[in-house]
Formats: C-alpha cells, structure tokens, sequence
C-alpha cells in the first residue's frame, strides 16, 4: 500500500515537472527575441554629437506585480514631471525593457530584479550608470522615493 502511494506521488511529481518545463520553454519561444532599446517618440529632441544624455530604466521581468507597475509608474512621473524640460530638450529619456527579453541589458547593469537605472550615455555609449535598488524599499515612502530618483538623476544631469 505505501508502495503505491510513493508510486502515485512520484508520478505526480514528475509530470507536474514535465508540465512546468514545457510551459516555460513555450514561453520563452513566444517572447520577442532581444530588439534594440526604443528611439525616443512623440517628436522628442535627440542630444547633439558629443552631448551627455541621461537614460532612465525600469527594467523588469516578464511577469509583473501589482507593486512593480507602481514603481514604474512612480518613477517615470518623477522624470516627466520634474524633468519635463530636460526631456523635452532630449538630454533625459525615459525607457522600460524586459530584461528576462533584454538580456544585454540585464548584464550591462548587473540586474536580477526589477529596478530603475540611470546611466549616463554620450554618443550612444554608456559612460556611467547607477542602479537604483531602493526603490523597493522607498516604495511606500512617496516623498523619500521620488527625492531617491530625482536625486540619481541630477547627478548625472550635471
């Protein structure tokens, strides 16, 4: 009798594994294949040869929460609103990405979780970059989180 619960039990086992691995493979397979980093839209000014350029990041997973669209969300009013004219001058652009989709992204800046980065680019190149983990920690903190950001990108913005 044991032994043919252990039976059941493994067999169940092994076909959920089975499921499970075949479902991620055939989800991997219909995600997009890794596309470069969106051009700025809607008539955004593009910075001149040579000019330093502040990219924003909302890196994230494939999968999302509740909590990481708020983030997102959250972090890109901080760079639409407090730097609207910076944006408009095309020396801050906001971009999100998959990085699970985006792996060159992920290794660039080291990423395993959703964050925000902010990197500095002249002439298409990274030059610097900051990850910006406390997010996660900031989030309920509305006041501390956007200072967290803003502050990130003033940095680079000087």
């Amino acid at each position: 009798m044991t032994k043919t619960w252990a039976t059941r039990i493994l067999l169940a086992f092994a076909i959920f594994t089975l499921g499970f691995g075949v479902g991620k493979e055939v989800g991997r397979r219909q995600a997009a294949p890794a596309a470069p980093a969106p051009e700025p839209s809607g008539g955004a000014a593009v910075a001149a040869p040579g000019q330093d350029k502040v990219i924003v990041y909302y890196l994230h997973t494939t999968f999302r929460c509740v909590t990481c669209n708020s983030i997102e969300a959250m972090a890109k009013d901080v760079v639409e609103t407090d730097f609207a004219e910076a944006v408009a001058a095309g020396r801050i652009e906001w971009r999100e990405a998959d990085f699970q989709v985006r792996e060159d992204l992920a290794k660039r800046y080291d990423v395993t979780s959703s964050c925000v980065v902010v990197a500095r680019e002249r002439d298409g190149k990274d030059v610097e970059f900051q990850r910006l983990d406390n997010v996660w920690t900031l989030f309920e903190k509305p006041a501390e989180f956007n200072d967290y950001i803003a502050s990130a990108i003033r940095k680079y913005l000087e």
